[in-house]
């Protein structure tokens, strides 16, 4: 969804990464449900890249869209974390980094206070040999950090050989500027495909909206605001039950230009959670020699580390009161050894898009097609 970053990502470090991850993920897990955070993703790789060298380094500012300086890169992240501290009135935004280093190794002075300065992210030394508590520790941040939704990140199996932790936490709480009544929820048919419908849950409300119909796409676009609140849900619906992998590639360059209008909205309730290894992913787009003993991380530990994996666990809700998102990324690194007098119908009862963002950057993005 390229339009969009060319319009709302402003201050984010890049739009290009945001629209390429999502489009990889879209594709290959079309028919799961979908959450995603790309921004989350983006600050934890940019987090080793501050202390990434020769050709991993390259990579990871080629993927990631990132300028060659890395004051530059600093500075637009300290920016990006200032700016949301305290700007929410009352919607909760929340962004937090953390890294766990085994108590045996010690990243570099100058690495460690850039990413405390820019990134905001404490470095805490621990015993991984103690794996059991290890795990605990690191749990318990990620769990106080999404507010319990996501509570555990790291199986202490999994720490046997890591020294590194690199976590970005990313939570989002907001009440709808106009909360649906419950009573009016009734279950119908979500239309999973042309031959399939499931019951699910659906809310109802008539009101304004702003919204517009791309006809060379043949979708709808509808903008759900939060109360008070620079944020809002931005939700992607194909005409064709079976449109929404046609839609997730093609809305490519259209501008997004919303006018208000009457609105007979209908929005399935849904919660739901994804959680995968972005390994794959993130090889196919091109960072490589970070995961292979050609890895080149030296301004960081002084070399000898890659990194053994990029995890994601992503959480939302969607109700009648609003909606509640969290996200964590994970990464793992190792030693290398307008009004009209009938209102518009916006029926979500078939698979869609949608996003979590403000007028600068798009902090959750997914799909939502089975609500079994």
């Amino acid at each position: 969804m390229k339009y969009l970053c060319l319009l709302l990502l402003a201050t984010s470090v890049t739009c290009r990464f945001t629209d390429d991850f999502y489009q990889l993920l879209a594709k290959k897990y079309a028919n799961e449900n979908i959450i995603s955070s790309p921004l989350s993703l983006e600050i934890a790789l940019s987090m080793i890249y501050m202390g990434a060298g020769a050709k991993t380094a390259q990579q990871l500012t080629n993927v990631l869209g990132l300028p060659d300086n890395r004051e530059e890169v600093a500075a637009k992240t300290k920016d990006l974390l200032t700016e949301l501290e305290g700007r929410e009135k009352v919607a909760i935004l929340t962004l937090a980094n953390r890294i766990y280093v085994n108590n045996k190794i010690k990243l570099l002075p100058q690495y460690n206070q850039v990413v405390k300065d820019s990134f905001k992210a404490e470095a805490v030394a621990i015993d991984m040999t103690d794996t059991k508590k290890a795990a605990s520790i690191i749990n318990k941040w990620v769990d106080d950090q999404t507010r319990g939704k996501i509570t555990k990140i790291v199986d202490s199996n999994a720490l046997v050989d890591v020294l590194i932790v690199v976590l970005n936490a990313i939570y989002f709480k907001g009440q709808w500027q106009n909360q649906f009544d419950p009573s009016k929820t009734k279950k119908v048919s979500f239309h999973i495909s042309k031959q399939k419908s499931v019951p699910v849950e659906m809310m109802a409300q008539l009101g304004i909206y702003r919204t517009a119909y791309i006809g060379a796409l043949g979708a709808r676009v509808i903008e759900l605001p939060y109360r008070n609140s620079s944020l809002s849900m931005v939700i992607y619906l194909p005409d064709k039950v079976d449109g929404l992998p046609e839609l997730e590639k093609e809305i490519v360059g259209f501008p997004l230009k919303l006018s208000e209008d009457k609105v007979n909205l209908k929005l399935p309730k849904f919660k739901m959670e994804f959680s995968k290894l972005l390994n794959e992913e993130l090889n196919t787009m091109g960072i490589r020699d970070a995961f292979t003993l050609n890895a080149n991380f030296e301004d960081m530990v002084g070399g000898g580390v890659f990194v053994k994996s990029v995890l994601q666990k992503a959480f939302i809700e969607v109700n009648e009161e609003g909606a509640e998102a969290a996200a964590i990324t994970k990464i793992d690194m190792v030693f290398k050894s307008a009004s009209r007098p009938q209102p518009i119908d916006f029926i979500a009862d078939h698979p869609f898009a949608f996003v979590i963002r403000d007028k600068k950057n798009i902090y959750f993005q997914g799909h939502f097609v089975n609500p079994e």
